[in-house]
């Protein structure tokens, strides 16, 4: 299952290669936390298990009760929710670029498909959200649906997957530049960060179980220490 970054300067579609993250997304699901997130002694210490409070990507994300109307924005997201079993709590999803992962299909087939690409900021709000999460900074950023902080600012959470920033240096333009290895500990935390805020911690560490035993499974007696690797960062027209 390949992922795509949707913001390109362009405005095409910009597709993520199966190799590049056959870990970080075949593997599961989705696109990629614990890098970037890490739950404050708030959420741990609340008997209820709320609020849960969460550092995400240099952003305080809180959420006070669990969502029952979640809207994930990109594909990844959207797939790492389904498989935690959190499709009737779904308002809505956008941006797509292949079909969802084996084994997904008839629960995401009961979720309204916003758009194919990004939905616009009104036809979010229009699903009545009260969680938004993403996989790519630029979904949340002007010439995506929205800023972070237009969601904040009527109350709606909004999550972004660590593994667009965590070891990643956003600060100059394109897609930025990743200064550290993104590894599959960074995926287990996003599974682990939607597990806590949905108060589903139980089946979020089954499945990063699956996760690792699959990993163990697909690396086991593998020594790929002289192994050379190219990455196809591109559409199919050309690289860049």
């Amino acid at each position: 299952m390949p992922f795509a970054h949707p913001a390109t300067r362009s405005g095409s579609v910009r597709l993520i290669p199966r190799a590049a993250l056959c870990l970080a997304a075949t593997l599961i699901l989705a696109a990629c936390g614990s890098g970037g997130s890490v739950r404050t002694p708030a959420a741990q210490e609340s008997t209820a298990g709320y609020p849960v409070v969460l550092d995400n990507c240099g952003t305080r994300v809180e959420v006070k009760a669990a969502p029952r109307r979640a809207v994930s924005l990109d594909q990844g997201s959207t797939e790492i929710m389904l498989a935690l079993g959190l499709g009737d709590r779904m308002a809505g999803t956008g941006t797509w670029t292949d079909p969802v992962m084996k084994g997904l299909e008839k629960e995401n087939a009961k979720v309204e498909r916003l758009a194919d690409r990004y939905p616009s900021f009104e036809k979010v709000l229009d699903a009545e959200p009260d969680f938004v999460t993403a996989s790519f900074g630029a979904t949340l950023s002007k010439g995506g649906v929205a800023p972070r902080d237009q969601f904040a600012k009527l109350g709606v959470p909004a999550y972004l997957s660590p593994s667009d920033c965590a070891g990643k240096d956003n600060s100059g333009g394109g897609d930025g530049a990743r200064t550290k290895t993104l590894g599959m500990e960074t995926v287990y935390g996003e599974v682990r960060d939607l597990a806590a805020v949905f108060d589903v911690r139980e089946r979020g560490e089954r499945l990063v179980s699956a996760l690792k035993a699959r990993v163990r499974k697909a690396t086991g007696g593998i020594d790929a220490s002289r192994t050379t690797l190219l990455y196809w960062f591109a559409n199919s027209d050309s690289p860049y």
